[in-house]
């Protein structure tokens, strides 16, 4: 079985949903975890709740799409944890409304490539050091099926989460010789807070569900649970042989 045992965490976006399930057992396999996030008060529930499991945590909030921040919420992770070698980019966004590529707002189509690229290449461009320090690490970004196929309307998400695989991709090319791997999840359709938000936004929520379904042959969407149970193998070093993939984990949408 793969193991967490001393290993120093930092999950972005882990104040709830995805993030939140990875961090949870990432602790609850004996990783020290750092929770990342805006939200104060949902990062210290999260951390409660690893507490109370008998994990060990800390808070590490901040707007991570800004390259100051981003540092010190690094930097922060690493002094208390002390040091890193897992670095989870989960933080991500997607639009309230979805329309035609030339009625998308520009200000809108930055804010999703900040939060989905530029804070997840920040991360790691500040974190990377302290992996090159320990002499191994795994960076792990939660990407999406989105970024293989395309659903009409979402331009950003799906552009930033492909632009998010080849972010991965140099990592794990430029610092395989340094013991670090990379890759990324693609997951499809996983019940989250943000896919309830998002389809609450729909004119027709319920037509939108049966779209998105009709597209999953496994006939069912996927839990956090499920996707936290992948990214414990790609960060336990038990398969380091497997770096620089795009790993589907979306119940054969995207073959489809």
């Amino acid at each position: 079985m793969p193991s967490l045992q001393g290993r120093k965490a930092l999950v972005t976006g882990a104040s709830r949903g995805i993030g939140r399930a990875i961090a949870v057992r990432f602790a609850r396999d004996g990783a020290a975890v750092a929770v990342g996030g805006r939200d104060a008060a949902r990062i210290e529930r999260t951390v409660r709740e690893i507490e109370t499991a008998g994990g060990q945590a800390v808070p590490a909030a901040g707007d991570i799409t800004d390259a100051a921040i981003a540092a010190a919420v690094v930097e922060r992770a690493a002094s208390q944890l002390g040091g890193l070698d897992i670095v989870v980019n989960n933080a991500g966004i997607d639009a309230s409304e979805w329309m035609p590529l030339h009625e998308w707002p520009i200000e809108d189509f930055d804010r999703i490539l900040a939060t989905n690229l530029r804070a997840p290449f920040l991360v790691s461009k500040f974190a990377m050091p302290h992996l090159v320090r320990a002499g191994r690490g795994a960076f792990l970004h939660i990407s999406s099926v989105c970024a293989i196929t395309v659903w009409a309307g979402d331009c950003a998400y799906d552009i930033s989460k492909a632009a998010l695989n080849m972010l991965s991709d140099h990592i794990a090319v430029e610092y395989g010789p340094q013991g670090i791997t990379s890759n990324t999840l693609m997951p499809g359709q996983i019940l989250t807070e943000m896919y309830e938000e998002v389809k609450e936004a729909m004119p027709d929520a319920e037509e939108f569900e049966q779209a998105i379904l009709a597209r999953h042959p496994i006939g069912r969407f996927g839990s956090v649970n499920e996707v936290a149970e992948a990214a414990v193998l790609l960060c336990s070093g038990a398969a380091p042989f497997l770096t620089g993939a795009n790993v589907s984990i979306d119940g054969a949408y995207s073959r489809v």
